[in-house]
């Protein structure tokens, strides 16, 4: 019971009576307290207690209004009687909370606050106090905002698209806090970036700077401005100014937390809104009262009413200073229950259900995903992974690396889509469509929106991970949509609301949580001190993620062997210019083996018994695109696996990858291109295990000898070898092979092991002169004409090795039939990211070869290269993003260093 309470009053703003103090008042007053400088907070008092800097801000700002007593955030005074400390808000830079201390409790005001650390003001601090205020702008579960890092990613997206398509991008953000914060935000994100600040936006950067911020680089907007690749930021009054109006190329943005709204983009009229808020959405609230842990809460501002009554229903003691259940409120009555219980889902209330291995692997999944730093998330797996038994252990792996089963299980489908989901979603919570929309709209997340919709609406039960497994396996064999929705609904009622996210996660096959498979194997080392190689080699063997960790925490990694059927890695040839390189290189022993590079599709044909199957080099099966070599394999007197090349061959003389492309994809013996359209050849020229021996650590010249031993007839053959002794011969054979319709030579070390999944310097390609790069599709765009229907027009890219990021630099529209790009429009409608008038962002997963003239430096692309006259020479089915081409490659092919 509170027998003592700070009182406070409303009298059009709130009023501490026994200090004579407001608090945050829109009126001149004579004693308040101003927790942050904008506009609307400041009034000139005759004397105002505020932050050190809130003080700079206002004098710089306004000039002197009044006596301002600027504090240093920590450092506690008396006032009145009462000990006083300011500590930070959040919500822009020097936005200061007051705690007061005296005789009758403590009270803590917010102010505008938020939790959400911000990259342009001081991080949020909470201390207990018996009466809490805050400000309650975001208070219905409907504002709950997308993670500042998805939002940021998309700004940045938007921003750069504009500026590729010649558009200038406005952003509608207020002058101080939020135009740094987004400044900022960008410019660590995308450094290339160049600001153009509305005057009153420059102006309070500049005492950002004073401060100490490390703003990106701006200029100031001034009549004769120019707009030709800047980003805009101004005030929302502003962007609809007659000097910005006047530009004719120009995307605008708001930056608001009412994004969320679905109408909100009409309501500003501006074509995007982006949901980035310096005030705490609604989840935020719910957690910052059970920080603070207060006997009375008080609300103000936006949804006070709706949130102090929410609190209510949870146990608390809570009042709308602004509605009509109180005008003044002193010493309320005590509370009959006790909110720690029933506050937040991540209390002590909850912690009951930790018993559930799904609910642990969930609350891994949320660690993991607020962990910047990947050495952090690799110690948490490590942690996590070093407590599972050898029963979880598997599904946990497989899970994490997002996928329901393991990548070998190619034969099991889930086939659950979005509509299947939400269907389950609405029968397990009774939830009417309407109330979806509302609760789902704005998110961008589906596991996100399953949490919102499934909370308070299901009776968790305890669940293990290979019980999850076992539904999975039901949801695979269920057969018709309506089947299927109600296994999923039926398991979503007896979920906590984020075990019910991660499982939906896991439905759509996207995780989102920054991990990368890499990242795990890193985990599994850790967690049973096993070498990292190892680790790798095993899971590259077994193809299974959750085996290798169970080998690994069995101390069995070796046991991992070369298995038919499990396709690995083929070992790559780095890229090396001259006949005179390779010999420098490989000519040590006197001798170089030589292969000629066919323009064909690197696979491996596995054949043991009567079983025969082909995998593509990205371990893609390709046995129905090129059945007619299943049946010749299986004559075969051993049990092979054999690393080569598939080819188009027709009429006595090999045909071109552009031939044999035609051929992927098509699934049918009555296909046009089938058969004896397009025949095809395998050509081995390595062996990777023969009879139930591995022979992976044998060196070439071995394996070589062994591979001649096979007995093969037509459509296979054995690869010649050819060997030089000098950097002359090696030039003659490449000329050889070009004459041979080859694209040139892949040099081999005789003595190499075979490395899978590795580019060493064992082996080494010299590729005939072509202008040519493999680049990944990152947008696409509606075409003209004949062509406005289907999406033509192609930005590539490649990786930048130095950052990892894919850099553009190109554009192609040229090169591909008609069939082909009606393909590929169904493909990439199918996995757009984001959508923007004529041209959606898209996955990167189809790589084009690319043909041009040449490559000249160019500010045009974020890659900083652009290429003259590029046109698609194919679409490479057969290559993944990891293959596609890098940056210094390019720069080499432009005549530039580094």
């Amino acid at each position: 019971m509170m027998d003592r309470a700070i009182k406070v009053e409303f009298r059009r703003g709130a009023f501490l009576s026994e200090l004579d103090l407001w608090l945050d008042p829109h009126d001149r007053k004579p004693e308040a307290f101003v927790s942050h400088a904008h506009a609307d907070h400041v009034a000139p008092h005759q004397t105002a207690i505020c932050s050190a800097t809130t003080k700079l801000f206002v004098e710089k700002r306004f000039g002197r209004r009044g006596e301002l007593m600027g504090y240093e955030f920590g450092k506690a005074f008396d006032y009145k009687d009462h000990r006083v400390e300011l500590i930070p808000a959040g919500h822009i830079l020097g936005s200061a909370q007051i705690h007061l201390d005296g005789e009758n409790g403590s009270l803590l005001y917010t102010g505008d606050f938020k939790l959400r650390t911000g990259v342009a003001s001081e991080a949020t601090e909470a201390k207990h106090a018996d009466t809490l205020i805050m400000e309650t702008t975001y208070g219905i579960p409907k504002y709950r905002l997308p993670p500042n890092e998805e939002v940021v990613e998309d700004m940045v997206r938007f921003v750069r698209e504009s500026l590729e398509e010649g558009t200038t991008p406005m952003l509608a953000a207020y002058s101080l806090g939020k135009a740094q914060e987004v400044m900022m935000a960008l410019g660590r994100r995308a450094p290339e970036l160049q600001f153009l600040l509305h005057p009153s936006a420059a102006k309070m950067s500049r005492i950002y700077r004073e401060i100490g911020y490390a703003l990106p680089p701006y200029q100031s907007l001034e009549p004769g401005s120019r707009f030709e690749g800047q980003v805009v930021i101004a005030p929302p009054n502003a962007i609809r100014s007659q000097q910005l109006r006047k530009v004719k190329n120009r995307t605008t943005a708001m930056i608001s937390g009412w994004g969320i709204d679905p109408s909100a983009r009409f309501r500003y009229q501006v074509d995007h809104v982006f949901p980035l808020s310096d005030h705490a959405d609604y989840d935020d609230l719910l957690r910052y009262v059970e920080m603070v842990q207060p006997q009375r809460i008080l609300t103000l501002h936006g949804y006070a009413d709706e949130f102090s009554a929410d609190l209510r229903a949870r146990g608390w003691e809570a009042w709308s200073l602004t509605g009509e259940n109180q005008l003044e409120l002193f010493g309320a009555a005590p509370s009959t229950a006790n909110p720690q219980t029933t506050l937040t889902q991540n209390g002590d209330s909850l912690r009951a259900l930790h018993h559930s291995e799904f609910r642990n692997f969930a609350e891994i999944g949320e660690a993991i995903a607020a962990t910047t730093g990947k050495l952090k998330k690799v110690e948490l797996l490590a942690d996590y992974f070093s407590h599972l038994d050898l029963d979880a252990l598997p599904f946990a792996v497989v899970f994490l690396s997002g996928k329901p089963f393991e990548r070998t299980d190619q034969h099991k489908s889930l086939s659950v889509g979005w509509a299947i989901t939400r269907r389950a979603l609405l029968e397990a919570t009774n939830r009417t469509e309407a109330e979806y929309r509302q609760i789902a709209q704005g998110q961008g997340d589906s596991g996100r929106a399953a949490f919102l919709l499934l909370e308070g609406k299901t009776q968790p039960a305890s669940f293990s991970l290979r019980q999850i497994r076992d539904h999975f396996e039901e949801l695979a064999a269920a057969r018709g949509p309506v089947a299927k929705a109600k296994l999923l609904s039926s398991l979503l009622c007896e979920l906590h609301p984020l075990e019910g996210k991660y499982l939906v996660k896991l439905l759509s096959g996207d995780l989102r949580i920054g991990l990368k498979e890499g990242l795990i194997e890193e985990a599994i080392s850790l967690a049973f001190d096993a070498p990292v190689a190892k680790v790798r080699r095993a899971h590259m063997l077994t193809g299974k993620i959750g085996q290798t960790a169970t080998l690994a925490k069995s101390g069995q990694l070796e046991a991992a062997k070369v298995t038919p059927f499990v396709p690995i890695k083929v070992m790559l040839a780095s890229p090396e210019e001259t006949a005179d390189g390779i010999w420098k290189r490989l000519g040590e022993s006197g001798q170089v083996w030589l292969e000629d590079k066919f323009d064909g599709i690197r696979a491996q044909l596995h054949k043991s018994g009567s079983e025969v199957q082909l995998f593509s080099r990205d371990l893609r099966p390709l046995h129905a695109e090129f059945h007619e070599l299943l049946d010749p394999a299986r004559e075969l007197r051993d049990d092979v696996i054999f690393d080569g090349e598939i080819i188009a061959y027709a009429e006595g003389k090999k045909l071109t990858f552009f031939d044999l492309q035609k051929r992927l994809g098509r699934l049918n013996d009555s296909d046009l291109f089938l058969g004896a359209s397009v025949p095809v050849r395998f050509i081995a020229f390595d062996l990777l295990w023969l009879n139930g021996e591995g022979l992976l650590d044998r060196p070439l010249e071995e394996r070589r000898k062994l591979l001649e031993s096979v007995d093969v007839a037509e459509p296979f053959e054995v690869c010649s070898v050819r060997q030089a002794g000098s950097e002359t011969e090696i030039e003659a054979e490449f000329k050889a092979a070009r004459q041979r319709d080859n694209e040139g030579l892949i040099a081999k070390d005789p003595l190499s092991g075979y490395s899978p999944g590795l580019r060493g310097l064992s082996w080494l390609k010299l590729k005939k002169p072509m202008a040519t790069l493999d680049c990944v599709v990152v947008k696409v765009e509606q075409g003209h004409g004949k062509r406005n229907h289907v999406l033509s027009d192609y930005t590539f890219a490649v990786r930048d090795t130095n950052s990892g990021e894919l850099v553009v630099i190109g554009k192609a529209y040229t090169g591909l039939t008609d069939k082909e790009i009606e393909d590929l429009t169904e493909h990439f409608q199918e996995h757009t990211l984001s959508k923007s008038r004529r041209s959606q962002t898209v996955e990167p997963n189809v790589v084009l070869e690319i043909a041009f003239d040449s490559i000249n430096p160019s500010k045009r692309h974020n890659s900083g290269l652009a290429m003259r006259f590029p046109r698609i020479k194919a679409i490479r089915h057969d290559k993944t993003i990891e293959e596609i081409d890098t940056l210094a490659f390019a720069r080499k092919l432009a005549g530039l260093q580094g």
